[in-house]
């Protein structure tokens, strides 16, 4: 026989004498149950999260409730003018004004995060120059 022969041979019977690695019934159970949890999780997350927003959207249809004020800036902000897309400041600044304390703003904020899923400053922030975002938080931080 020739060297690389014996040395192909020798390799075979390496690779067929070498140390078998088992994954024990425990270690794939505790992945499996993970696994589960993680789903379970999920899915109870989800289900929390529609059942919070269906909530918030029966009392944007309320008159004063923070979930109201909530779609209003929403709606400022899709705002479709005459000149193409864009942001409604005066709506917004006009629904700032309307929220009458801190307590009540603090709440908009919790009803626009349920409703839309995002942070309302981050979007006031995106939505509006640095001037108008300035207007915005005066008129935020002047609430009793």
């Amino acid at each position: 026989m020739s060297v690389p022969a014996i040395a192909y041979k020798a390799g075979q019977l390496a690779w067929q004498n070498r140390p078998r690695i088992s994954i024990s019934s425990q270690v794939t159970s505790t992945i499996l149950a993970v696994g589960a949890a993680a789903g379970v999780f999920l899915g109870v997350r989800a289900v929390v999260k529609n059942f919070k927003q269906g909530i918030r959207e029966n009392q944007a249809l309320t008159e004063g409730n923070p979930a109201a004020f909530a779609t209003q800036l929403k709606m400022a902000f899709e705002n479709d003018n005459y000149f193409g897309w864009g942001t409604d400041e005066e709506a917004v600044f006009a629904v700032l004004e309307t929220i009458p304390t801190s307590s009540v703003m603090n709440k908009v904020q919790r009803a626009y995060r349920d409703l839309y899923g995002r942070n309302l400053a981050a979007d006031l922030k995106e939505e509006l120059s640095s001037e108008e975002f300035a207007t915005a938080l005066q008129i935020i931080n002047s609430k009793p």
